[in-house]
């Protein structure tokens, strides 16, 4: 387990979710960056991971501290957000039916904001996402760094 802000999931897959015991959990079967002032990054450059995990602990241990909106494009050109129960995009995103590439992070006072992309195999091919987190503590998982993969 890591806790340290050296870590990016800039352009980075979440392929799997899931909601426990109050922690929501994102797995990125093609791992997520380090940055070189991370300790265990012994190279100078920004790295990948392996498979690799991150958890949110939320804050009261609710799934109502997750919000997920999504971005549709109406027929008429007008943008559309719609807010989705996060046990529907947990269930689509470890059906195989979505995955979510992080795009932007913003951090404020016990909460993130992710900006995001939902990806899927029919047109429009993906969505914009914002997930917004309320949450107390984040851990990095990973076993090892590729120093072959490098941003």
């Amino acid at each position: 387990m890591y806790q340290h802000k050296s870590v990016s999931l800039h352009d980075c897959r979440a392929d799997k979710m899931f909601f426990r015991n109050g922690i929501l959990s994102f797995e990125f079967s093609n791992g997520y960056w380090v940055l070189p002032d991370h300790p265990q990054n012994h190279s100078e450059k920004i790295v990948r991971t392996g498979r690799a995990k991150i958890e949110f602990q939320i804050i009261d241990e609710e799934i109502n501290g997750v919000t997920c909106y999504i971005f549709k494009v109406s027929r008429g050109g007008k943008v559309i957000r719609e807010e989705w129960e996060m046990c529907n995009l947990i269930n689509a995103v470890n059906n195989g039916t979505f995955q979510i590439e992080f795009i932007d992070e913003y951090e404020g006072y016990q909460s993130r904001l992710y900006k995001c992309w939902i990806w899927f195999g029919v047109k429009p091919y993906h969505y914009e996402c914002e997930i917004i987190l309320h949450n107390e503590n984040i851990a990095y998982f990973w076993n090892e760094l590729q120093y072959d993969h490098i941003w």
